[in-house]
């Protein structure tokens, strides 16, 4: 190569190196604020995703009063197991009353953690369930460093699903997942399940990664959300190990076999209302919806707990 061509391509190159090393460290901060443990945390602690105004529901109402009530005097055990990459899950376990082949799994949200899902633990505990809360990815006492927004988390349901069937053969399973954790039970539907998963509520999931975030970006920021995830993507790919775009509940239910109840308030502007229409005309197993007019992101089964309810205790009436 001669010296002119040679300079030439360091002129290009380093230029280059350097453009791509800011890049991967501008993606890098966005998985780390957004998707890592610590970040996490500190999202929780500024106040959420969710406004102040629309919290209320989830410490005043008189179903998160009955939850509280419920998860500090009920008993419940630490359990866990080995996922197939080799990493430890937790989850809490409320061992039915009475003798009980039923099992409700109950998936909490972003920045959530297991004993948020009391007051739906109580409800399945109180119908004579066996109740199973996991610690999702990133969060609470899950050992995985980073949050995956219910993807690779429905590998993890599945396991637990099957450690559930191997020790009790006669299972029937009831999958529940509120906003991230309702992506989370429909994209596990979208995978091989055994017979034993009877039915799936998910309530205001979000269609996918992508979509969810650019939701997100749009408040946030003057940047197209585009142009943000493009230079996410490449750190994702390093941190994570998938794409951004492979995280998609959109997708996974067109491959469901699982009977599903969507539920979504029609005043969610966190998870926007609208995602429920394609989730619910693109899912290729039998479904119903539920539209609960007036709740904002999350608050159905705390606001209107008696239509909540009613709804999906006639759902899984059909199927267990």
């Amino acid at each position: 190569m001669s010296n002119k061509r040679t300079s030439l391509f360091k002129k290009i190159a380093v230029p280059g190196a350097v453009i791509g090393s800011a890049w991967l460290a501008a993606g890098t901060a966005f998985v780390e604020m957004n998707l890592s443990k610590n970040g996490i945390k500190a999202v929780a602690s500024s106040g959420g995703v969710v406004s102040d105004e629309d919290c209320r529901c989830f410490y005043e109402s008189d179903e998160a009063l009955a939850g509280q009530k419920f998860h500090k005097e009920r008993a419940y055990d630490n359990i866990s197991m080995i996922n197939r990459s080799g990493t430890r899950l937790h989850a809490m376990y409320y061992q039915a009353e009475k003798p009980s082949h039923v099992y409700a799994f109950s998936c909490h949200g972003y920045t959530g953690e297991p004993y948020q899902n009391a007051c739906y633990a109580k409800r399945f505990f109180d119908m004579g369930f066996n109740v199973i809360l996991p610690h999702l990815r990133g969060h609470g006492e899950s050992e995985h460093k980073y949050c995956t927004m219910g993807w690779l988390d429905r590998l993890d349901i599945v396991d637990w699903v099957n450690a559930v069937v191997e020790k009790d053969p006669e299972a029937k399973i009831i999958l529940h997942g509120v906003s991230m954790g309702a992506a989370t039970v429909m994209m596990a539907t979208g995978e091989a399940l055994p017979d034993n998963v009877k039915c799936c509520i998910e309530d205001c999931g979000f269609t996918s990664l992508c979509d969810q975030f650019s939701v997100q970006i749009r408040e946030k920021s003057h940047i197209p959300a585009n142009v943000i995830l493009n230079i996410a993507e490449p750190a994702a790919r390093l941190i994570l190990g998938f794409s951004l775009k492979d995280a998609s509940a959109l997708e996974q239910v067109r491959h469901s076999k699982t009977p599903t109840l969507f539920i979504h308030g029609d005043k969610d502007s966190t998870v926007p209302f609208w995602m429920n229409y394609p989730l619910f005309n693109n899912a290729s197993c039998e479904k119903e919806r539920l539209v609960v007019p007036g709740a904002t992101h999350a608050a159905s089964g705390y606001a209107f707990p008696e239509i909540y309810w009613n709804a999906i205790t006639e759902f899984i009436g059909k199927y267990l």
